[in-house]
């Protein structure tokens, strides 16, 4: 006869496998304040109300490059895990995110554009401060040396000289964080979010993992050249919506065509075909969106796991997204996959 305390070890050990999962979301913020431009900023308030509904709910806050490291060699996650990051090493960070983040005891990662705080520009974090962070468990990471728009090509300029301005940049960076603050993560978000799969596969091979800002959480099948975070600013802060996405599943996309995000200018209504993977999903209530309107889901073939979507619209210059989500069978959670586009201007230009 089992002892009780066997059981109860049994029970405990069913319950940690029944909740363990191979995904997690990661936030991406930039100000946090009152006073900055709101499409990229959460006032110190709302930020507050997002930590404050996390540990209230189960969720478990955990070092972004852990999260990646598990994901990766197939080690299981708590079910709704996230990761919290900031991009370009803003002093609200320091001012406002961070005695918040203390308090809760929540780690974080700041992807630094390094010559900000090289060249102390006004409203960027010194090293100083970013090192008392560290101290406290934020991991520094990269964004590049000046936060340019990489994929933006000089007029006749080679692509392996492009490649090598970009490696050059990326290396620079990583160089400058690791001697500043000990750290050599490799791990770099895309500036803007743009990237092309030629710079994707440098960063593969650079022993790098990206990190893009097409919405979504992260799962075993998701890119490590470009994984997607959920940003937070403005109306995409709003407390309804944060507490959808933390809760997201991704949806198993296996396959995608194209595999790039920029717009050909001879084609401005592009074709996005995805393949999924089984999963708890409601299949027949996926539902996809894209510049403001529904769109329709073409299947290509019986069994329902191939399809394409298509806007009407044509795609502006700039960069928008298609999204689709899926409920779970419990109806109480979404799976999430965006696909980000990206229009050059007529110059070849990518607009800020």
């Amino acid at each position: 006869m089992l002892r009780l305390s066997t059981i109860l070890s049994l029970l405990l050990l069913l319950s940690a496998r029944a909740f363990a999962a191979d995904h997690a979301v990661i936030l991406q913020y930039h100000h946090v304040s009152d006073n900055t431009p709101r499409s990229t900023s959460v006032t110190p308030a709302q930020f507050e109300e997002h930590l404050s509904y996390l540990r209230d709910n189960g969720f478990t806050v955990m070092a972004l490059p852990e999260i990646i490291k598990r994901i990766r060699t197939h080690q299981a996650l708590p079910d709704r895990t996230v990761a919290i990051t900031f991009d370009d090493a803003y002093i609200s960070i320091y001012r406002e995110a961070f005695p918040l983040m203390k308090k809760h005891s929540y780690p974080f990662t700041i992807f630094v554009n390094t010559d900000a705080v090289e060249r102390g520009y006004g409203d960027a974090l010194s090293w100083q401060q970013l090192n008392e962070m560290v101290e406290s468990g934020a991991s520094i990471a990269n964004h590049g040396v000046s936060h340019g728009h990489l994929v933006e090509r000089a007029k006749g300029e080679d692509e392996q000289v492009w490649l090598n301005k970009i490696h050059k940049d990326i290396e620079t960076a990583e160089k400058i964080i690791n001697e500043k603050t000990g750290q050599d993560l490799k791990m770099f978000a895309w500036p803007y979010g743009e990237t092309v799969p030629p710079l994707r596969q440098l960063i593969g091979q650079m022993g790098f993992v990206g990190f893009g800002q097409q919405s979504g959480p992260v799962g075993a099948l998701s890119d490590f050249t470009k994984l997607p975070r959920f940003p937070m600013g403005g109306a995409y802060a709003a407390m309804d919506s944060f507490i959808t996405k933390v809760n997201t599943l991704p949806l198993p996309v296996s396959g995608k065509t194209p595999d790039s995000s920029l717009i050909d200018e001879n084609n401005t209504t592009p074709v996005l075909q995805l393949t999924l993977a089984g999963g708890d999903y409601q299949k027949k209530l996926l539902a996809c969106y894209g510049l403001g309107e529904s769109l329709k889901i073409n299947w290509l073939d019986a069994e329902k796991m191939t399809f394409q979507i298509q806007s009407e619209k044509a795609i502006l210059p700039g960069r928008s997204r298609f999204n689709c989500t899926a409920p779970d069978q419990s109806g109480r959670r979404y799976y999430w996959y965006s696909h980000d586009w990206l229009r050059l201007t007529s110059e070849g230009k990518a607009l800020d």
